[in-house]
């Protein structure tokens, strides 16, 4: 990783990475998560954001990111995904991947980002930790062969 920072918590890898490969690292989104299936694709070196990524990452997020966004659809069975990053509160490039849902309003625009503060305060139930592991293996599984040509592999 180029300028890791051991007070990150990507770079000191303190969730379960399902998928990696010398650039990227495949994780679900850490507990309380909103939604079974709210995945993360993050740069394996330490960038505050796209705009910090090299060639090489800028050629592959793409073909990354669409392989992440059909598997969650596929195990999720959501009608689309939503990818977002903010590198806020964690400032390592980091994308979310997230199933939508038509039949729950709460995962629709804006409405995600009060779903994911009232899960985070505490006031609506987040996806249990079984399902969330459950669907992440599952994503992860069907993102590999499409993947491991960029040299993606299960750690």
């Amino acid at each position: 990783m180029t300028n890791a920072d051991p007070a990150c918590p990507f770079c000191a890898r303190r969730q379960t990475v399902y998928l990696e490969s010398p650039r990227w690292q495949l994780l679900r989104h850490a507990d309380p998560v909103p939604l079974a299936g709210w995945m993360m694709l993050a740069s394996r070196a330490h960038r505050g954001g796209v705009d910090e990524m090299d060639a090489s990452e800028q050629r592959e997020v793409g073909v990354v990111l669409a392989a992440i966004a059909d598997a969650v659809r596929a195990e999720t069975g959501a009608e689309r995904t939503y990818s977002i990053t903010f590198n806020e509160a964690v400032r390592h490039l980091h994308l979310h991947v997230i199933p939508r849902h038509a039949s729950d309003a709460s995962t629709t625009s804006w409405a995600l980002a009060d779903r994911y503060r009232a899960t985070m305060r505490g006031e609506l139930g987040a996806a249990s930790s079984e399902d969330a592991e459950r669907i992440a293996h599952a994503v992860a599984l069907r993102c590999l062969p499409a993947l491991a040509p960029l040299g993606f592999v299960v750690p």
